[in-house]
């Protein structure tokens, strides 16, 4: 009997030794947070430290398990009350540290004014550290779960690790208020085919998603001192377009730079993607280097690409812009920028349809250097609209707008005064609505498509470039000028062989021509004002508002 007894204390001993053995993973972080302010009035970042002497409260998330955790540095101090326990980190940095048996924790503690409480749910430390699932932070794609805390964790895990990658599975991820986004990070999903594209594909909803519930609010926030981000094959996608943006950067004081956004869709929302800044710095906030690869922005209610800031360096390559029909209240925009400082738009579609007119495609109210090259837009009310708020000072001719071999049937409308340069292009009859403020230089432009796939129609009405100012301009044979409009060449200008000038006869002498005008009078006798038939010829220029032969 008494053996029996030595056997089950000794079975006993084991299983608690065994418990008690359980490996202790180790958890280590700051008191940072990430948040993005708009009521700041000094330079205030998007990832922020509490006070070393904030309080940290660890809660256990498996209630399978008892609560068990302990300092890991003597830096940290561990107390634990039941299911909950305390800590506080560094007084140097902020750093703490401790270890538990589970696999995930909750933090709490207090942020700053801005902020509020902080609540994250911090990861143990990996054995090989930068690549992440948003599934190890408690994500749940199933369509109905909201995973906001799991996506907001992430990134505050990977900000404390200076950057890192977040995989996004197959699945959808439902977030019901914005996450902030971290600097160094690089989001990664598994394709980016649109929900409901017209493709051959069974499952009608993008493999990886991620889905924002709720008005009024943007999925993903940039804010202030935040640099380089980059999100690929992803679907960012809103079940509301009322209020709604599928990634927002906001700021006013320092700069943020080089986001990188590679076959990403954009569904759904009422701005795909809004840059802007605050009212404190008269919206001029810097914000700078963005990059738009292959994109895809459907159904954007307002504007696929919304930009109120001081930018430069954007560039939108090899984008599509689907957009929904243009009513009173839905701008349906591809590109609206308020402030454009060296955009290049390269090998883009925008386009609505047939039946559902599309709004403006490229919509600028003032900008520096804007190129466009390789793209087209069709079933839009505009293809192009310069200062259409008709501000008093926008537009200059220093920084030239240049558009190249590109496609563009809807009105081009300038209201504002604007270098223009256009090269081989094809624009409609009657494209362009300007004023004598647009300084035009173009080469090899058509006006009319060819005869033999849809027709030069109202070859007598066209108005090419309208009344701007033609400074320079070649064509087609029957294109080459602007009816009643001369063409200019500036001073100062030497020619590497002989000018020929037009040979008229003396009785077809344009009458109405300005003062200075000059031609070649092919049978006029020199010496005789007004111009006299009879000659071998010589040259005539309009003085005194009549023919004078030289």
């Amino acid at each position: 009997m008494l053996k029996i007894y030595r056997i089950w204390f000794l079975f006993i001993f084991v299983i608690f030794s065994a418990l008690n053995a359980l490996p202790q993973n180790k958890f280590e972080g700051y008191n940072l947070f990430l948040d993005v302010p708009e009521t700041h009035k000094s330079q205030t970042c998007a990832l922020r430290y509490s006070s070393p002497q904030t309080d940290v409260t660890i809660t256990d998330l498996n209630t399978a398990t008892p609560m068990k955790v302990s300092a890991c540095e003597t830096t940290t101090r561990v107390t634990q009350s039941g299911s909950t326990a305390t800590m506080r980190g560094s007084a140097a940095d902020s750093k703490w540290c401790f270890t538990g048996e589970d696999k995930r924790y909750r933090i709490t503690f207090k942020g700053d004014q801005y902020a509020g409480q902080i609540a994250y749910d911090w990861i143990a430390t990996p054995e090989r550290p930068g690549i992440y699932n948003i599934k190890d932070f408690g994500a749940v794609g199933d369509g109905t779960t909201d995973n906001t805390i799991a996506f907001k964790s992430a990134m505050a895990f990977i900000a404390s690790r200076n950057g890192g990658t977040l995989q996004i599975p197959e699945g959808d991820f439902v977030i019901s208020s914005p996450v902030t986004l971290s600097s160094g990070i690089a989001i990664q999903g598994v394709s980016a085919i649109t929900t409901l594209a017209p493709t051959n594909n069974v499952v009608k909803q993008n493999p990886s998603r991620i889905k924002l519930r709720g008005t009024n609010r943007a999925l993903f926030r940039i804010g202030e001192c935040v640099e380089n981000i980059s999100i690929r094959d992803l679907e960012l996608f809103g079940e509301s377009n009322e209020g709604t943006s599928g990634i927002e950067a906001v700021g006013a004081f320092m700069s943020s730079q080089n986001f990188y956004f590679e076959r990403v869709v954009f569904q759904g929302f009422n701005r795909g993607f809004y840059a802007h800044g605050l009212p404190i710095t008269t919206f001029a906030w810097q914000f700078d280097y963005i990059k738009f690869n292959h994109c895809r922005f459907v159904y954007n209610r307002d504007a696929a690409i919304y930009s109120d800031v001081i930018n430069s360096d954007w560039k939108i390559e090899g984008c599509m812009f689907m957009n929904p029909k243009r009513t009173p209240t839905t701008n349906a925009n591809s590109m609206h920028f308020e402030h454009a400082g060296l955009i290049l738009i390269q090998d883009t579609f925008g386009g609505g349809f047939l039946s559902a007119i599309g709004g403006i495609f490229l919509d600028i109210t003032d900008s520096a250097s804007i190129t466009v090259i390789n793209s087209q837009t069709e079933q839009m009310t505009a293809s192009i609209v310069y200062n259409g708020a008709q501000l008093q000072f926008a537009g200059d001719y220093s920084y030239p707008m240049t558009i190249i071999n590109s496609i563009f049937g809807a009105p081009i409308i300038f209201k504002a005064r604007r270098t223009f340069v256009s090269t081989g292009n094809l624009y409609g009859p009657n494209t362009f609505q300007a004023d004598e403020r647009l300084r035009v230089y173009s080469t090899g432009d058509r006006f009319c498509y060819d005869g033999y796939t849809l027709g030069c129609q109202s070859t007598g009405t066209k108005k090419n470039f309208d009344r701007a100012t033609v400074i320079f301009m070649t064509g087609q044979l029957d294109e080459g000028s602007v009816k009643g409009h001369p063409t200019f060449f500036g001073t100062d200008v030497q020619f590497g062989t002989p000018v020929q000038m037009p040979s008229i006869l003396q009785n077809a002498l344009p009458a109405g021509k300005p003062n200075g005008s000059v031609v070649y009078c092919s049978n006029c006798r020199r010496n005789t004002t007004p111009c006299q038939a009879g000659g071998l010829g010589a040259p005539a220029m309009v003085v005194n508002n009549q023919w004078s032969c030289l």
